[in-house]
């Protein structure tokens, strides 16, 4: 009777350690792992309809995830666009509105701005950096780099400039990897490092910034994969096609032809990654608390991205230089297989983390994004329907695309500053932006307007300088 009750009450304590273990389990602060690619355009990836790329684990991912058809960046470029990741505001508010060149006096200044991962730290979480930060060019004070942001590891970031890539060790500009293999590609090294991030800090909760250097420009790949795709591109345009547009000729692989051998090959290397990223999670029981995020920072270039239907590309406000592919995993949270069309933007993921995780930064911070927790989790609708864009190109000095934009509902307003004309579109009807309606609805275009001018007024958005003499720089963003 006594070893009865004892296995009675055994099991009653084991019951109640279970649903303590549970409720702990329940309440425990995920984990977020941010992947980001460079300069992917919206159509690349098979789940968003691409035939050429071979992307597996991201249409795997994909359909696990809340895939989203109207995210945004807030910047067609770099450094404007990782700005707003960092700290939740648009770029014209901070002042970074370009990419950073190698000599600049901008840069994130961590005495002034309260970065996502600092946010986090202050609640108990590990924080690192793998790859590409370019929000200080400074390389020898890196007195606005990622160590000075708080990040409590940085791995891979780049010592010197890196615009024009350096795919393969020994690597030039990135002296945080000391060691390698011969022949060794830098995304795989990457994603191996990421791997190894996540299995290191599996029993804390844990923040990492996975910003690949692919697929930016110069392109380069591993070439038995390159040959791949190539012989896939000769099977697709004919025998010879692929030598003729990206061989010795083509030393950097630039084609207007959207189906690209080298991008191609870059991009398999990232879905390798992401793939072995997603086991590594599983394998160490943490896929079904980690907020898993793919995104990019701006849309592909002309020469070489596809964009798909969308207009334009990297470093324009159409469409193509803005809208891009992103897919979001919380296992049990968010319901697999969705696809929300909700315009969304990359202000909005500071205060969807800090939600997450339960820290408060009010106070701390201004804020320009929302919390999206209510539309990943419960499918509500956002408290929010005015998305903003300033674009001064003040590093670029391309007079044609110096611009600004507003998008509120079906509706999105650009300005252009080289001679102020206005383009209306309707985004729902017409995604190609083809047809401007600007003198055809003049009272939205008026309302759009107005909006435009109060919000560049509130932020004090830089005046671009207008100076058609000045020869434009390279796209290095």
């Amino acid at each position: 009777m006594k070893t009865k009750n004892l296995k009675i009450l055994g099991g009653i304590c084991l019951a109640m350690i279970s649903a303590n273990l549970f409720a702990q389990n329940k309440d425990k602060k995920p984990n977020i792992v941010f992947i980001m690619a460079d300069d992917l355009g919206y159509g690349e990836l098979g789940s968003y309809g691409n035939t050429f790329s071979e992307t597996p684990n991201l249409d795997k991912l994909a359909t696990q995830s809340m895939r989203f058809t109207q995210a945004y960046v807030a910047a067609p470029i770099c450094s404007p666009s990782r700005v707003a990741l960092m700290t939740g505001q648009y770029p014209a508010r901070v002042g970074i509105t370009d990419f950073l060149p190698a000599k600049t006096d901008r840069w994130l200044d961590p005495a002034k701005y309260f970065t996502i991962n600092e946010a986090l730290g202050q609640v108990g979480y590990h924080t690192g950096i793998i790859g590409k930060w370019h929000l200080d060019t400074d390389y020898i004070t890196n007195k606005g780099g990622p160590k000075a942001h708080g990040f409590d590891e940085v791995i891979g970031s780049e010592t010197k400039y890196i615009g024009d890539g350096d795919y393969f060790f020994p690597y030039d500009k990135i002296s945080t990897f000391p060691t390698g293999k011969e022949n060794e590609y830098l995304t795989d090294r990457q994603s191996e490092e990421a791997c190894k991030y996540i299995e290191r800090n599996k029993d804390q909760p844990f923040y990492l910034y996975l910003a690949y250097y692919s697929v930016h420009t110069s392109l380069d790949a591993p070439e038995s994969i390159v040959n791949k795709y190539k012989q896939k591109f000769d099977k697709k345009y004919g025998a010879g096609s692929a030598e003729k547009l990206y061989g010795k000729e083509n030393p950097n692989h630039n084609s207007k032809n959207v189906d690209n051998p080298y991008l191609a090959a870059m991009l398999e290397r990232i879905d390798s990654g992401v793939g072995s990223i997603m086991e590594t999670l599983k394998a160490n029981h943490l896929d079904e608390n980690t907020i898993l995020v793919f995104f990019s920072d701006n849309g592909g270039p002309a020469k070489t991205g596809n964009n798909g239907v969308l207009r334009a590309g990297k470093s324009w406000l159409y469409e193509g230089g803005i809208r891009e592919p992103l897919i979001v995993r919380w296992t049990g949270k968010i319901k697999p297989g969705t696809v929300n069309d909700t315009p969304i933007s990359s202000v909005d993921f500071y205060p969807t983390f800090t939600s997450a995780a339960g820290a408060d930064v009010k106070g701390k911070e201004l804020l320009d994004g929302v919390n999206l927790l209510p539309l990943w989790v419960n499918d509500k609708k956002l408290d929010r329907d005015v998305l903003f864009w300033h674009y001064p190109s003040e590093t670029g000095q391309w007079t044609n695309k110096m611009s600004s934009a507003v998008r509120k509902g079906d509706f999105k307003l650009i300005e252009f500053y080289n001679d102020h004309h206005l383009e209306l579109y309707n985004i729902k009807n017409d995604i190609s932006e083809k047809n401007n309606l600007a003198k055809e609805l003049p009272a939205k275009t008026k309302e759009l307007k107005k909006l435009l001018d109060d919000w560049r007024t509130e932020v004090n958005a830089e005046v671009p300088v207008i100076n058609k003499n000045a020869k434009a720089k390279k796209e290095d963003g």
